[in-house]
């Protein structure tokens, strides 16, 4: 999302579609979960992303790599 700050909705809509994906294809099961974002992210995204183990991708990492 490039003008959207990224919250916990879209991280709930991003496991439901590798849920759905996983019911066939068992390989989707253990997929990592990255959320994009050009706008940031909701406090509480970053709060819980990295205890979930979820990656968040903002412009800075995704050109620079940090």
């Amino acid at each position: 999302k490039l003008g959207t700050t990224v919250g916990i909705g879209h991280l709930e809509r991003l496991r439901r579609a590798r849920d759905l994906i996983a019911r066939t294809d068992r390989h989707a099961t253990g997929a990592r979960l990255l959320l994009f974002s050009g706008a940031g992210f909701t406090s509480d995204l970053a709060r819980s992303a990295p205890r979930d183990g979820v990656e968040l991708i903002d412009l800075e990492r995704l050109y620079t790599g940090a």
